[in-house]
Formats: C-alpha cells, structure tokens, sequence
C-alpha cells in the first residue's frame, strides 16, 4: 500500500491572490507546506496537484526546486484534478489532501488520524468541521469513485463535499473537533487567507522562534491564548459558535440571515452564501419547517391572497419555500467550502431531527416558538449553543423558555429583538439588551429588522456580542422578508462599521497614546526664563514663565529648580533643565 500526499495549490486565489509563493518569515508558503509535510513519516510521496493555467507556472517550477512531483489539471474540476494526479496508484491506496493555505501540520495528531483510518479501513477520513492543521485521508478507490458519481459543479470544484454528503454509499469516519488534543477554537487562526493571516503568522514565527526550534503545537497553542488574552477588554460572558468565541472581549458576531429569502432556489441561496462571504459575515442561517407538523389542514388549505404569495392556499405557499434534507446539506457543504458557518432556525421537532443530521454547530429559536416547548426540549437534548430571538416575547416567556432548555445547551445567546417587518427604530429598544444581561446573566445580542444599518452598528458599540441581520439578492423580489433586509452594499457597509467601531472602543486605559507623543512635545509648555539670568543667581518664580516646546519641565516641577543657584549664564526665552543649576 503507497499514501501519496497531494497538495492543492494555485495562484489565483479569490481572496489573496498568489499566496502559495508569498514569503512567510522568509520562506515561501508553499517551500513550508512542502517541506512540512516531508517530516511526516507515514508519507510515502509528495506531489503538488495545480491547474495548467499560465498563472500556475511558478507553482511547477517551485514543484521542480523542491524535488516533489507536480500534476497540472483541470483550473476548475479539482476532483477530476485530484483523481488524474492519483492515476498510477491501487484502489486500496491512500491520497492525504493537504491544501498550499495551512503552513503547519500537528504530526502526532495526523498520524493518529491515519491509524485511525487505517485500522477501520475507512474510505474517508476527516477532523470534524474539516482542520487546518489534520490533513484528510481518501482511499483511491473513493476518490475515483465520487469522480465519477459527482455532477454538480460545486461537487467537482472541492475534492470531498461529495463523499461527506454520501455517506451511506462511503465508510466516511469523523474524528472529533477535538480530536488528541486539538483546539478548534483556534483552528481558524491556522490558516492563511488574507493579510492579516499572513501577518499573524510571521509574528508567531518570530515570536515563537518556530524555525529553529520546530513546530511545537503546545507553544502555538499557549501564544494564541495568550493573544486572545490581550485582545480582551474584560473577562466576563462568552460561549462558542463553531470554532468562533463570542462575548466579552472578542469581535461581534454576524449572522447574515439568508431565511426564505432564497424563494425556493438552490441557486439563490448559494448567491446569498457568496454574498455574505464577499461582505465578512461570520455566519449564514436559513430556516426550516416540517409542514405537516405546522399546519392543520384548514391552515393548510386557506387561500392565500398576498403579492408575495408563491401559491395558491397557504401550506402550498410554505412548502414552496422549503428547501429538502439534501439541499440543506448541499447548502452547509456549500457554506463549509466557503469558510462560513452554516446553521438553522429548526421550526419543529422533524426539523430538529433533520439539522441533527446534518450536524449543524448550534441553533436559533424564533421568538414566536419561544412558547412551542416541545421543540425547546428537542433543541435542549442537542446539548448544543441556542441563539433565542424576544421579539413577540414578554419577560415571562424568556424565563419559560430557558426552563425549557434547562441546562441542555452548552450556552444560550439572547437576542433583543422588534418583530415588525420592517422595524421603526423608534421601536427597537436596544437598551433592553442591558436589561436582559442584567436579568438573565447570559450573553446578549441584537436581530435588526430595520431597513437601514445604523441600528446594528449602534447595537454594536453597546456590547451586543451576535447582530443579525436578513440579507437578500435584491429588495424588490417577491417574499415578505425582501424589502427589509439588506442587499450587497447594505452588508458591506454594516459590516465595515462595525468592525471600524469595534477598532475605536479600544482598551478603555486613560494615558497619553504614543500617536499623540510629538504633538504633546510641540505644543505643550515647559518652565522657561523669562529674563536674563546670570551665572551664581539664586531662581525666584518671578523669573519662569512657560512657554512650549513641552520637552522641559513642567509648572509644577518648578520646586525642582526653585532656590538653586544657575551654574551658567541663561539668555531670556530659553527651556530650562535641570542640569543648569547646581
């Protein structure tokens, strides 16, 4: 049996373009993925699979200087492109698929990962929500299999959705996020997508001496606590949605809340996925329901008369509207790919089931279901983080529906909320957020049913730790929720505000910023001679004006020099220091 590690790479990445080449403290990321995995004693062989695109040149010549083999494909069908570079090996043989983002491989994790794999004679092995730092284990005969089965272009465009979404056609195992040991609260500081990644990791480099003295994940791992440490403003409430750590002291989090807005339509949803992507949410929600357990027949069958009415009677108008369990798992595989987080508003106990399934990270609860305990019971056994939504609910009901979900849920977030579609902000209340953190001790946030943004911004600075916000692909499509939710540019703005306002709160420390040093110097004042004094004279304070620079002393320094014979002449006008006087 032969394990080939096959490293996916190109230049013209979407979000930093020609990252794989750029220098990484020194070293091209690629030359560090490489020679990374070559410490990797399970590995076999090493060969770079790339596309024949003229950008992707470097990539085979880079292949060539590190003596690993290259294999050039398919620019968009990277699982044909996976499945041609494995092309000489037996079914029974395994590719490992590392990608050219994650510069550092936790060895002992990944081995463990591949015994794994091995001694369950696994088709596909992954860490849960797909790490950074474990690479993923695919038997030939999968991979060439899912080939030929896939026929979706999102299917063909990412190597594994495709056997993660058919796992009863493959022996797919799933290790745990935190499998030996891994924190996938860290897990997406990882990784190098943007910029800022880039300049994360060259500081944990240098920081951590890393290229001399190895990858120990143990110091990584104590380094970015102690980041986050710093980044924090006060130790108080936080919970975790997904890998993402919420609450006091850390970055809102943003929810684009796709709902219906899709109008039935994968290809809408997936827009609105990009969408939010393109404008830096943290998250994606939809919503379902299990029509048969929502409506009497007579709700079913009432005639439903309204210009946003995808039907004739209004159960039909719902179940137009309902995505199925497979397009819902499409759609989280879809947002997974594109590194956002995929979740739902489960409607019912059957939709429950279903998100169980799928295995979202966490839930919402709409405010109107804060009384429908069958469903909060449901949730609760999950043991996963809720998200409830106030907008139809009284204090009374909050407080029934945490005794509903008891202690179940790891963490449950509240969210202030105005149920009018759209909101007048005269309604919306966001100091209600700190009446509920006061009654309830749990971590507080903000649903804007406004049309415009300020609401959430503001929402924001107050502390709300999760904003969420209905998005859509244009206000002037058909559906109740359109008119009320924000298009591209709506998203993009908010975010940025938010994110700009999150940089002004700062640290909350009163002291002279180091960006104000040199106009401090210029324009304050120090003690200054205010006439000629000779050599030997005795200083009285008839003598000291102030006058700036403020590089001297100050006025109530002057006791300093007060009473103290000058040891030189000093002309008129001239800052005083203390070395002029004995």
């Amino acid at each position: 049996m032969k394990t080939r590690a096959i490293i996916q790479a190109r230049m013209l990445s979407q979000r930093l373009r020609g990252k794989s080449l750029m220098s990484v403290a020194g070293s091209p990321l690629l030359y560090r993925v490489v020679n990374n995995i070559k410490a990797i004693p399970f590995i076999d062989e090493i060969m770079i699979a790339t596309t024949r695109a003229e950008a992707d040149d470097p990539i085979a010549a880079a292949a060539t200087n590190l003596g690993v083999d290259i294999y050039r494909g398919d620019s968009m069908n990277v699982l044909k492109r996976f499945k041609d570079a494995s092309a000489d090996l037996d079914e029974e043989d395994i590719v490992v698929r590392f990608t050219a983002d994650n510069p550092f491989y936790y060895y002992p994790v990944a081995m463990a990962a591949y015994k794994l794999h091995l001694d369950k004679n696994a088709d596909y092995t992954h860490v849960d929500g797909l790490s950074h730092i474990v690479p993923e284990f695919i038997k030939v005969r999968a991979l060439r299999e899912a080939n030929s089965l896939a026929e979706t272009d999102f299917d063909q465009e990412h190597v594994t959705p495709y056997l993660r979404k058919n796992s009863d056609q493959f022996k797919i195992q799933i290790l745990p996020a935190s499998f030996e040991g891994l924190r996938d609260d860290h897990d997406r500081y990882l990784t190098i997508d943007t910029r800022a990644d880039l300049d994360r990791f060259e500081a944990m480099i240098e920081k951590l001496n890393l290229d001399e003295e190895g990858i120990d994940f143990g110091k990584i791992y104590h380094y970015l606590d102690q980041v986050k440490h710093h980044q924090e403003n006060e130790l108080g409430l936080q919970a975790k949605l997904g890998n993402t750590w919420i609450g006091d002291g850390h970055p809102t989090f943003v929810i684009a809340e796709i709902g219906q807005n899709h109008n039935g339509s994968m290809e809408n949803a997936k827009k609105l996925i990009d969408m939010a992507v393109r404008c830096g949410a943290n998250a994606v929600k939809f919503q379902k329901r299990d029509i048969p357990s929502e409506l009497t027949q007579e709700a079913f069958d009432k005639v439903y008369d309204s210009p946003n009415s995808f039907a004739r009677t209004y159960g039909e108008h719902r179940m137009f509207l309902e995505l199925d369990e497979s397009q819902h798992k499409e759609l989280k595989e879809y947002a997974l790919a594109q590194g956002i987080i995929y979740f739902c508003t489960p409607c019912d106990v059957p939709s429950v089931e279903m998100m169980e399934r799928l295995n979202v990270p966490f839930y919402k609860v709409a405010s109107r279901d804060l009384t429908n305990l069958l469903t909060l019971e449901a949730i609760a056994k999950t043991g996963k983080p809720v998200i409830i939504s106030t907008g139809m609910a009284s204090i009374q009901d909050i407080e029934d529906a945490l005794n509903a979900l008891g202690n179940g849920p790891s963490d449950i977030i509240i969210l202030q909320c105005i149920s009018q579609y759209p909101a007048d902000l005269e309604r919306v209340n966001l100091k209600a957020m700190h009446t509920l953190r006061k009654r309830f001790n749990k971590i507080i946030g903000f649903s804007d049913h406004t049309t415009g943004i300020i609401a959430s911004v503001a929402a924001s600075i107050m502390r709300a730790a999760v904003i969420e916000k209905h998005i859509t692909l244009s206000r002037a499509m058909k559906g109740s929720d359109q008119a009320g939710s924000l298009e591209e540019t709506g998203l993009k703005l908010m975010i940025k505000y938010i994110r700009e306002s999150e940089k002004a709160m700062g640290d909350g420390i009163k002291e002279v910023d180091p960006a104000t040093k040199a106009a401090k110097e210029k324009l304050a004042r120090s003690l200054t001679s205010k006439i000629n004094i000779p050599k030997g004279t005795i200083l009285t304070e008839d003598m000291l004006c102030l006058k700036s620079p403020g590089t001297g002393l100050k006025w109530i320094e002057k006791n300093q020099l007060l009473g103290k014979a000058s040891l030189q002449d000093i002309p008129a006008d001239v800052t005083l220091v203390s070395e002029m006087f004995e």
